[in-house]
């Protein structure tokens, strides 16, 4: 139980670090936004229309889902300007984009969906309390919290409503997360596979069945799994764009889609390949991904922040085959050029991509990718930290001594979180406690 609380509390930091930074920044740097893109199809050839931009540069907006009528979409949205504001759910009728805020809470609410009787659901949670309490929740119309869906306490991330009344759950499990299903008239939760990013699994069109993206390689090739519901048994359906994740179905076509960069890709169950159906020029869609289809396979709504994230270029050189010496290299001569200002600099999520490659023991990449977080944030005790943890994999114990002591100096141990830091850092260079 320990061990596991131990890696619950890991990926508890690392989802507070992901989250709570936009939280805790509400002016939002890099805002994201929701477009709605109309399919065609003619027989089995899909042609796609021009991206309408549904939301305005205000914020975080993300996990959008279609109300069962295919009419509107609901989201999860931060767009209070205050230090701390937390994520609300909001609702555009398509017809008109006429924008309603649904929830306000000061509890997060995150993807949500609508069900058959008007209801919202989402995941509801407070950084103080994160999975703890609250989880799946039910609102009523009116954005009014009902009650909880699951037994507490509650460690789902993301779920999938399902036509039974049960749930797809996404937990957070170690450094990855884990695939169960919830049977609500038992209150049982069995886990069914683990390696899943952090996202919803799909609904198949026209099957009693989910897909779920497993992450396996330390190169980007991802796999798109198929789980059975009926008998629980799991199968590869193939792999993804290559680094990407997030996927959707096109109801009565049996077609997936991804996205890459500023490009659609498409493919169906007998396709071996992915095949380019679209590439976006409004300079907003540089680096969109493809979230979800409407009910009658005509519309899609794509996310893309306004400006790509350095994390996702070096994460796509990387699996594209550069070392991570060459990724390094690469950033730090932009850097001098002056050419990082069109780009999202996030120091959380570069240093969350070299824990990705010391966790898949691609060490060199590893320390050089943290190195380069070091240079580019000189006054974070984080990213000394993390240089030492990957230095300290690779052998160089007295490098990794080195950066830990700066960690340390660098760490103003100002609150709580800052002091169990330094904590931490202070035994790995004591090493372990004796027996």
């Amino acid at each position: 139980m320990a061990a596991h609380l131990r890696k619950l509390n890991a990926v508890a930091v690392a989802v507070i670090a992901a989250v709570g930074s936009s939280a805790a920044n509400a002016q939002n740097q890099n805002p994201s936004n929701l477009w709605l893109v109309d399919l065609h199809w003619t027989g089995n050839h899909l042609t796609v229309g021009t991206p309408v931009k549904l939301t305005h540069d205000d914020g975080t907006n993300s996990q959008p889902s279609f109300s069962p009528d295919g009419r509107a979409i609901v989201f999860s949205a931060i767009r209070d300007t205050v230090a701390g504001a937390s994520s609300d759910i909001y609702r555009i009728d398509l017809a008109t984009k006429k924008e309603t805020r649904v929830t306000h809470t000061a509890e997060n609410e995150n993807s949500p969906t609508v069900n058959d009787r008007g209801e919202y659901v989402a995941v509801r949670w407070k950084f103080a309390t994160l999975f703890k309490e609250y989880g799946v929740w039910v609102y009523a119309a009116n954005g009014t919290p009902l009650r909880g869906v699951l037994p507490g306490p509650d460690t789902t991330g993301y779920y999938t409503p399902l036509s039974t009344g049960d749930y797809a759950l996404t937990r957070p499990k170690s450094k990855t997360f884990t695939l169960a299903l919830f049977n609500a008239k038992t209150g049982a939760i069995a886990d069914v596979d683990s390696g899943l990013p952090a996202l919803p699994a799909q609904r198949i069109p026209g099957e009693r069945a989910l897909s779920y993206v497993r992450i396996d390689s330390a190169d980007g090739h991802n796999v798109i799994r198929r789980i059975d519901l009926g008998t629980r048994q799991t199968t590869t359906i193939g792999s993804t764009v290559v680094g990407r994740t997030v996927h959707a179905w096109v109801p009565g076509h049996s077609t997936i889609l991804m996205a890459k960069g500023s490009t659609l890709y498409a493919r169906t169950l007998s396709d071996t390949t992915w095949r380019a159906v679209a590439t976006f020029n409004d300079p907003g869609l540089r680096n969109v991904g493809a979230y979800v289809v409407s009910p009658r396979g005509d519309k899609l709504i794509l996310t893309a922040p306004i400006r790509v994230t350095l994390a996702a270029v070096m994460r796509d050189s990387l699996d594209a085959g550069r070392s991570g010496a060459e990724v390094e290299a690469l950033v730090t001569a932009w850097r001098d050029a002056g050419k990082l200002a069109d780009l999202d600099v996030a120091e959380g999520a570069i240093v969350t991509l070299g824990d990705d490659r010391l966790r898949r023991q691609r060490i060199a990449d590893a320390v050089a990718i943290q190195t380069l977080a070091a240079t580019l944030f000189p006054k974070s005790y984080r990213a000394f930290d993390r240089l030492g943890d990957a230095q300290r994999a690779g052998g160089d114990t007295a490098s990794a001594m080195a950066s830990y002591r700066k960690s340390l100096e660098l760490n103003p141990r100002a609150n709580d979180a800052e002091r169990a830091a330094a904590t931490a850092t202070q035994k790995k260079i004591s090493g372990p406690s004796p027996r």
